[in-house]
């Protein structure tokens, strides 16, 4: 244990992120109860950091805690999956009509600049990398709208996007049509069209809920 209260909270969330990716990944099933003992020898946490883990994946809802019975992994349904995209969307869009009139040429040029190395990285095959960018686009996106709440809550959501990706990528052509999507994104921030930009932010998670729908958790 350490006195260190930032070493304790960076244990906390490391262990967040590798028992969600192991999740999201499918290592561990749905259904699976998650024992501390257990997850403390195979990621080399202690019980404490590992048990905060817990309760932060209960509130990302991945984990369900019930007395008696500890935490298990819930079931990664298309609901779930609807409601993540869907949270994720409305948020965005909220900080876009939030920031619109505090865009300035920097911003806008910010913006192209992370989209441009978007293209790049999925150009070169580098989809790891892509997906970082594509990240801190977006969150630039949210924190130009100024609300901090959002910020954090459009974060939570997108780590578990980003676990969800990493471990099953993109239908084809998914990628470079995101590419498109930021440059029409920028585009409508520039003219100041927060229709046009709602309306790209709504078509694209449409697109983006279905293909990843589709690779985890497919109907019939």
């Amino acid at each position: 244990m350490t006195d260190d209260p930032d070493a304790a909270q960076n244990s906390v969330d490391q262990a967040t992120r590798l028992i969600r990716e192991d999740i999201l990944a499918g290592h561990i099933a749905p259904g699976a109860r998650l024992k501390t003992a257990e997850l403390a020898k195979r990621l080399g946490f202690s019980t404490m950091p590992l048990r905060e883990a817990l309760r932060k994946l209960e509130g990302e809802g991945l984990v369900e805690i019930e007395p008696n019975r500890g935490a298990t992994v819930r079931q990664l349904d298309r609901s779930y999956i609807t409601d993540l995209f869907e949270l994720n969307t409305e948020l965005r869009i909220f900080a876009v009509k939030r920031g619109m009139t505090k865009l300035t040429l920097e911003r806008i040029r910010e913006l192209e600049a992370l989209a441009a190395e978007y293209r790049g990285h999925i150009e070169a095959g580098e989809d790891i990398e892509a997906i970082e960018t594509n990240r801190q686009f977006n969150a630039r996106l949210v924190e130009f709208g100024g609300n901090r709440e959002v910020l954090r809550l459009f974060q939570r959501g997108w780590d578990t996007i980003f676990a969800f990706r990493r471990g099953f990528g993109y239908g084809t052509g998914r990628r470079r049509v995101m590419a498109e999507e930021m440059t029409l994104l920028v585009d409508a921030l520039r003219r100041q069209d927060a229709s046009a930009a709602e309306a790209i932010l709504r078509m694209q998670n449409a697109a983006m809920m279905e293909d990843l729908v589709s690779r985890i958790a497919p109907e019939g």
